[in-house]
């Protein structure tokens, strides 16, 4: 009886541990996506001004931006599943009571979770077929390129579990698997 009284300020000591792995994750990608993002710009702006100032175009800063781009937006993936800001229409789910949002999250999450599965199978499939492809202006095979997309899908699965085991140990409390708190929760 007494378990079914806690809220989210009473949070177990294992999700602060758990957070404290997931925010982890989430401070290294978020770093290598910074760098990725802030050398896109440089690379965006040199290849402006090979063009339009200088008059000698490089053709392969729009190949590396856009490989840049895309590998910064595959790791963003990973820190909107830990801050729990993937889509969701929550309207009608936050008026049903909390152990029928439960089920629903797990639903939810095992969806997601089959999902980043496939990505990161058929991932590995165009990483194996990207070998046989080359860009023109870099000269690069594609299996780098994308080799974000298997990667993106495992640092999601990770974050996925992570958030998961959350969930789960907030069982028997009246917490809501979605409040807005877990998104943003500090371990101390």
């Amino acid at each position: 009886m007494e378990s079914s009284t806690k809220t989210c300020d009473d949070l177990p000591a294992m999700v602060g541990r758990i957070t404290k792995i997931a925010i982890w994750i989430e401070k290294a990608v978020l770093t290598v996506a910074i760098f990725m993002g802030g050398l896109m710009a440089v690379v965006v702006i040199y290849g402006v001004i090979a063009r339009y100032v200088v008059q000698n175009p490089s053709i392969w800063t729009e190949e590396l931006a856009r490989a840049l781009m895309i590998w910064t937006a595959y790791l963003g993936i990973s820190i909107a599943l830990r801050r729990r800001g993937h889509l969701g229409i929550l309207f009608f789910v936050l008026k049903l009571p909390i152990p029928i949002q439960r089920i629903v999250k797990l639903f939810n999450d095992s969806l997601i979770g089959i999902f980043l599965v496939v990505l990161v199978v058929y991932g590995l499939d165009f990483v194996s077929e990207g070998k046989e492809q080359i860009e023109t202006a870099t000269g690069i095979t594609m299996n780098y390129p994308f080799s974000i997309i298997p990667i993106c899908g495992i640092l999601s699965l990770i974050q996925l579990s992570l958030r998961m085991m959350i969930d789960f140990s907030l069982w028997g409390t009246t917490c809501s698997p979605f409040d807005s708190r877990l998104a943003y929760f500090r371990a101390s």
